[in-house]
């Protein structure tokens, strides 16, 4: 198909998302005290990292109507809630969480209950100029969970939701005469930036939320983000390409390439429908003429060796230099030789990372991020 065909047979999906503000009457009228504690809906806190209102679920990253055009293991995952948190101020003093997961399956043979279905709860520590860990919330029953902490009143908070489970239902409990504010964001950046990718991005195999790799540079940079990591499916299909041009994005990031193969490889067939020297530029062209001042960065594949560039990243490397070559700007090119820690203590199972390899991760992510918002 052409690249103008793809774009009418697309077209449906070309609506802009919106999400709906922060409405903190509703979170007065809805809210229910129990016991000394006053419990409001998560439905009704402030979220980072949802991108759409038109979903099946309150939590699902992805629309309902992502099509068959979009390989199953998208329509499966879009209900993981990777990348999702909460992040507010409040002045309460104490914190009560209970939470129900999506799916029954709380962990894996290679990633913890912790990090699938768990939760994890971050402070702002001025004295540092960080957010700081707190504390995580763990699971063992499928039918939900809770977690208590003391608080200090006017402490800015991030919980980070389940990386590879979603929610069903999720509560916060707080004293009954607090009060809960949304907290900005230092960096000024309030468009998210939206990651695309695989396993990695999605966050296998860290062991809590808050070391996924794309939350971490969300802290870091003190920005916000929307991970669309997708395990064994992010292959670059022209209709993804539609459904993150209708998030309004400071950033895109696209990182498939673990995902997807080549039309050289197996005698010229390659991986049918996941090449990436048949997805990639019909989707980034999209995404550019759907957000034409929206900075995308391209990454090269991570990789445990680092031994230099793949057939795939050498592709992507000659289509950032011809797309540069065609006066394309704000297009940021990332290699892949500060991606991991060199060796394999930074894994879990010799490619997907473990809480070391997920800092590696950040911190090469980072800076290029960093660069295409154009940070100080």
């Amino acid at each position: 198909m052409t690249f103008g065909l793809l774009a009418l047979v697309a077209g449906a999906f070309a609506q802009q998302s919106e999400i709906a503000k922060w409405d903190p009457a509703m979170a007065v009228k809805t809210a229910v005290v129990t016991n000394g504690v006053k419990w409001i809906d998560g439905k009704y806190l402030p979220i980072e990292g949802r991108a759409f209102n038109d979903v099946e679920h309150y939590y699902d990253r992805l629309p309902a109507g992502v099509t068959t055009n979009v390989n199953g293991g998208v329509r499966s995952m879009k209900h993981h809630t990777s990348g999702m948190l909460f992040r507010f101020v409040t002045d309460s003093r104490s914190l009560h969480i209970k939470w129900t997961p999506y799916s029954g399956g709380l962990s894996m043979d290679h990633m913890p209950s912790t990090g699938v279905s768990g939760i994890d709860v971050y402070r702002w520590d001025t004295a540092r100029g960080r957010w700081c860990y707190v504390k995580t919330g763990r699971i063992t029953n499928p039918a939900g969970a809770t977690c208590e902490l003391g608080w200090t009143p006017g402490t800015p908070c991030i919980i980070n939701l389940p990386l590879y489970n979603g929610i069903r239902s999720f509560s916060l409990g707080i004293d009954p005469g607090a009060k809960i504010e949304p907290y900005a964001h230092r960096s000024g950046v309030e468009k998210p930036v939206v990651f695309y990718g695989t396993s990695i991005t999605h966050g296998g195999c860290c062991s809590r939320p808050g070391l996924g790799f794309v939350n971490i540079v969300g802290r870091d940079l003190d920005v916000p983000v929307v991970g669309l990591g997708f395990s064994g499916s992010g292959v670059m299909e022209f209709e993804m390409s539609e459904h993150l041009a209708r998030i309004d994005a400071s950033c895109y990031v696209l990182d498939c390439l673990w995902n997807m193969g080549m039309k050289s490889w197996s005698n010229g067939a390659g991986c049918p429908g996941r090449n990436v020297d048949e997805n990639y530029e019909p989707f980034i062209r999209n995404l550019r003429a759907k957000r034409p001042d929206v900075p995308i960065v391209m990454a090269e594949r991570c990789d445990v060796w680092c031994k230099g560039p793949n057939d795939q990243d050498v592709y992507i490397r000659k289509l950032y230099e011809k797309l540069v070559a065609e006066g394309w700007k704000n297009l940021v090119y990332l290699p892949k030789d500060k991606m991991f820690t060199g060796d394999f203590d930074g894994t879990v199972d010799g490619c997907h990372p473990n809480d070391l390899g997920m800092r590696s991760m950040a911190d090469a992510f980072a800076p290029a991020v960093k660069a295409a918002l154009k940070l100080k």
